[in-house]
């Protein structure tokens, strides 16, 4: 058991809100090198399983473990239905030839990404089947928890497509994601653009900065969304009215540390905290940070609020 074995990966993605499966001697489990060299990984792999549709995730994991001739073929394996199964912490075998691979910690030479990345691979056909959007939100979420632990950036990471171009599409096909984030196709195979993934991997792991309480006649409440899966943290007059709102979550570790410090602070000033309210409530608000992403129940366009600041 040479070199670096990740046996927190689990840990990881669950402390991120992510929904995790082990599957038996993952933490011992790794190609024929062993773990990773010091200071290694440097990037996460995007890859779908190419298998065929609404192949189930225990048949894509058994093939990922001990089916594939060069098993292990991948660290996790996302199905569709947004579960991360945890099948390696060593170093694993589903990237092959490619590269150079600029990333924020060096260039991972040519041929050399398997001793050099987390692997996730995803279950999709690669051709048309549909990407759900719980599917796509724990790609962001757990790729980002897992460059958090790992101390990468966001953006260090990468399609097997812009590894070796020609060779593999996956991910793809971009016209097929389902949800807000639509990538750009950057061939014919509707492989999704690496540039867009990055971006929106950063945009993802932007840290929220809450609103900061003000004097006493200015409150900080968590409004609570009817009509939204979206909560926000809320300055507030004495009368309830929202004036600068900033998206809570639900799911973000980050958020919900400051929801509880907010929380605590106005148990200790003897405000009310948790406040219901509706998407029509927020037009008269000025937005701080970014727009809710992964809302089941409403597509979130900006004009929900009166403007936004920074």
């Amino acid at each position: 058991m040479a070199g670096r074995y990740l046996t927190d990966m689990a840990a990881v993605l669950r402390d991120a809100g992510c929904r995790v499966e082990e599957r038996v001697g993952w933490q011992t489990r790794a190609r024929s090198s062993g773990g990773f060299a010091d200071g290694r990984p440097w990037c996460i792999m995007w890859h779908h399983t190419a298998s065929r549709p609404n192949t189930s995730a225990l048949a894509n994991v058994a093939y990922i473990v001990s089916g594939s001739p060069i098993a292990p073929v991948a660290n996790l394996y996302l199905h569709s239905d947004g579960v991360f199964h945890v099948c390696a912490a060593g170093a694993t075998n589903t990237n092959g030839v490619g590269g150079p691979t600029p990333v924020s910690k060096g260039t991972v030479p040519v041929n050399q990404m398997n001793t050099h990345a987390i692997s996730i691979e995803a279950g999709n056909d690669g051709t048309g089947e549909l990407w759900p959007q719980v599917q796509i939100d724990a790609y962001f979420k757990g790729s980002n928890a897992l460059a958090a632990a790992y101390g990468l950036k966001p953006s260090d990471i990468c399609s097997h497509n812009a590894y070796t171009p020609g060779r593999k599409i996956d991910p793809a096909t971009a016209n097929a994601v389902q949800g807000p984030w639509k990538p750009r196709s950057v061939n014919t195979s509707g492989s999704w653009s690496v540039e867009d993934m990055r971006t929106e991997a950063t945009k993802r792991a932007a840290t929220i900065t809450p609103p900061t309480p003000g004097d006493d006649d200015v409150q900080v409440r968590l409004l609570i969304l009817t009509d939204s899966d979206a909560q926000f943290l809320a300055q507030t007059d004495n009368e309830g009215q929202a004036l600068y709102v900033t998206w809570a979550g639900p799911g973000s570790p980050e958020v919900d540390k400051a929801v509880a410090a907010h929380r605590a602070e106005a148990q200790r000033k003897r405000h009310k905290f948790e406040q219901s309210g509706d998407i029509a409530g927020l037009f008269p608000c000025v937005r701080v940070g970014e727009l809710p992403y992964g809302d089941s129940k409403h597509n979130w366009t900006g004009s929900e609020f009166w403007t936004q600041s920074g």
